[in-house]
């Protein structure tokens, strides 16, 4: 009991700072930054198109928390489906409150956040690069979905109009109330997990699992589903296990999670045709476990 109740204080202690600053970020485009004004930046052309994507979460700090209801505000818009494809893949990873958290989560370590970035950005790329036989076609959007559901995540959008910076800023601290509740039960789920599995399961497993490259990569992905940690906190998580898995495990954990967690399905299943869904995400899970497999068996 003592073994788990310091694993599992030490990430709440560890995350929790990153957490507050993410949905103060994040609640603060919500309210100030208009939706229409964040579509305009994005060319309607591929080229030019998936480099803004790529690097359009350095400007708007949005994690994956957020960040598909944004894709779809984006898609009804008109931005191409590959272009807000990679633009919801990437800018969780790219995100600068998430650069600094995996930074500090892996002191002496720069290495691990340059290969975070840098694997994740190329993974983006490819995806949206694969999604361009979709087009930008809007059949694949769910009819009549509702259309505030989806405003209310990326300009304020709010039952009551509150007008004035007064007003602005009282949406920002609900908002921001709102979405640390949201976000916080899944980093307290996923550190409970990640504190029983350590305290239950011998270390001698881990490696016995570890020792197994595609094996390990697999289960690494799959506790990023499942726990769905906010970007801004997973790499403490991650770092959890960094004396019981390979690097090239964790780095999946690292790359994967942002991209697709149980929740983001979720929210892709309320937007989009499933037939859709699926094929995306096994887009997701086949690219990143080939690359992440093969990049990491060459650099690590």
């Amino acid at each position: 009991m003592e073994l788990f109740n310091t694993i599992f204080t030490g990430i709440l202690i560890q995350t929790f700072p990153f957490v507050i600053i993410g949905v103060l970020v994040s609640s603060f485009m919500h309210v100030f930054v208009e939706d229409e004004w964040i579509v305009k930046i994005f060319p309607k052309k591929y080229g030019l198109g998936f480099i803004t994507a790529l690097f359009a979460g350095l400007f708007f700090p949005v994690c994956e928390c957020a960040i598909v209801p944004v894709m779809t505000r984006l898609v009804k818009k008109g931005v191409p489906m590959p272009i807000a494809i990679t633009f919801m893949l990437s800018a969780p990873i790219i995100n600068p409150i998430v650069i600094l958290s995996t930074l500090y989560a892996f002191p002496g370590q720069p290495e691990i956040t340059f290969m975070r970035v840098g694997f994740g950005l190329l993974i983006a790329l490819l995806i949206g690069g694969a999604m361009t036989i979709y087009g930008s076609s809007l059949s694949i959007l769910l009819e009549d979905h509702c259309e505030e559901h989806c405003s209310c995540h990326i300009h304020g959008g709010s039952d009551i109009v509150q007008k004035g910076l007064a007003g602005k800023f009282r949406r920002l601290f609900l908002h921001a109330g709102d979405e640390f509740f949201d976000v916080g039960k899944y980093l307290v789920i996923g550190a409970f997990l990640t504190s029983l599995m350590q305290t239950l399961i011998p270390r001698e497993a881990f490696l016995s699992i570890g020792s197994r490259n595609g094996l390990s990569m697999l289960l690494m992905m799959l506790l990023a589903f499942v726990f769905s940690a906010c970007s801004t906190s997973d790499a403490f998580i991650a770092n959890s296990f960094a004396n019981r898995v390979a690097m090239g495990p964790i780095m999946g954990f690292l790359v994967f999670g942002p991209m697709m967690d149980l929740k983001n399905l979720l929210m892709l299943l309320a937007n989009f045709e499933k037939a859709f869904v699926i094929r995306l995400s096994v887009l997701i899970v086949v690219l990143n476990f080939l690359v992440l497999s093969l990049l990491t068996a060459v650099l690590l």
